[in-house]
């Protein structure tokens, strides 16, 4: 064997042995809580050492913002797309694009709550989540501005309105004994977006 596959396999060893970690944890962090849940718990899920740990990870912290990485890659491309969608509202048109999110969500939900409950506690990734979410409004505000319709402080008024209400909605499903209904919960809001969009509402 060569060098250099010889280290390909000790990268792909250590990339091998950091997913595991990370997997471990979301199955801790799920099943009794982030605060909880100590680098001892996720160590022995996972069949490794402390020392194996910290090698990957310096901290729980370090490990959801991992988790924050991948959600940031799922809702990428769908929120980019969003801009368009904003440039031509329809109730239709707001439906599909909420569908697809709701989909996405239900597939990320246990990260997605793991990362709500260490927003909590850990101010960097509090942090972290304030950033996106400044970021993301930032940018459903310019897409409103750009229509020419409304002034940017109108925009981003309804920007942040527009993502308040889908952040709100994904709490909601977060809670374990949440009930609500995904179709009529997408009919409902996509319904307000465009009453928040309709400028005869508000002349």
């Amino acid at each position: 064997m060569t060098k250099a596959a010889r280290g390909n396999m000790r990268d792909l060893q250590k990339e091998l042995t950091k997913t595991r970690l990370k997997e471990a944890a979301i199955a801790c962090f799920v099943e009794s809580g982030y605060l909880a849940t100590a680098v001892t718990d996720i160590t022995s899920t996972a069949g490794a050492t402390r020392a194996t740990f910290y090698l990957h990870y310096k901290t729980k912290a370090e490990v959801v913002d991992a988790l924050l990485d991948e959600l940031d890659m799922v809702y990428a491309e769908p929120f980019s797309r969003f801009a368009a969608v904003l440039a031509e509202p329809s109730l239709d048109a707001f439906r599909v694009w909420l569908r697809e999110i709701v989909k996405i969500w239900e597939t990320t939900r246990e990260i997605s709550i793991v990362v709500s409950e260490a927003a909590g506690v850990e101010k960097e990734i509090g942090d972290r989540r304030g950033r996106s979410f400044e970021f993301e409004t930032d940018r459903i505000a310019k897409a409103l501005s750009a229509t020419g319709r409304w002034t940017p402080k109108q925009a981003k008024i309804r920007a942040l309105l527009i993502f308040s209400q889908l952040g709100s909605l994904f709490m909601q499903w977060s809670t374990p004994d949440s009930d609500l209904d995904a179709v009529e919960a997408v009919d409902v809001l996509a319904s307000m977006w465009m009453a928040a969009l309709d400028e005869r509402e508000f002349h």
